[in-house]
């Protein structure tokens, strides 16, 4: 199991990954990196619990999105209204422990 060093919104983390996977984690932390550095940019400075609930809210749109262009249909607002609830509570609950 290979360890990597990743940077998102100007900290480092420490991640495992399956050896030969370290390039690919590399990838995706670059792009995260980019959405927060374009979040501060636009909000301002914000603590690490809330910039890590805004990436996730734009992820979760994200992948919405893409949902509704890959099956041409609309998810019903109760389902998004459920999943953006239930995302929160995770999210406030992760914020929590790294305060």
């Amino acid at each position: 199991m290979a360890v990597v060093s990743l940077k998102i919104g100007e900290r480092f983390y420490k991640f495992s990954c399956n050896d030969g996977q370290e390039a690919h984690m590399r990838e995706l932390a670059a792009g995260l990196d980019k959405k927060a550095e374009q979040l501060t940019k636009t909000l301002g400075f914000m603590q690490e619990g809330q910039l890590l609930a805004m990436m996730c809210l734009l992820l979760a749109e994200e992948m919405y999105q893409a949902r509704q262009s890959e099956t041409g249909t609309v998810i019903q607002d109760e389902q998004i209204a459920q999943a953006l609830n239930n995302l929160a509570i995770k999210i406030s609950g992760l914020a929590d422990t790294l305060q």
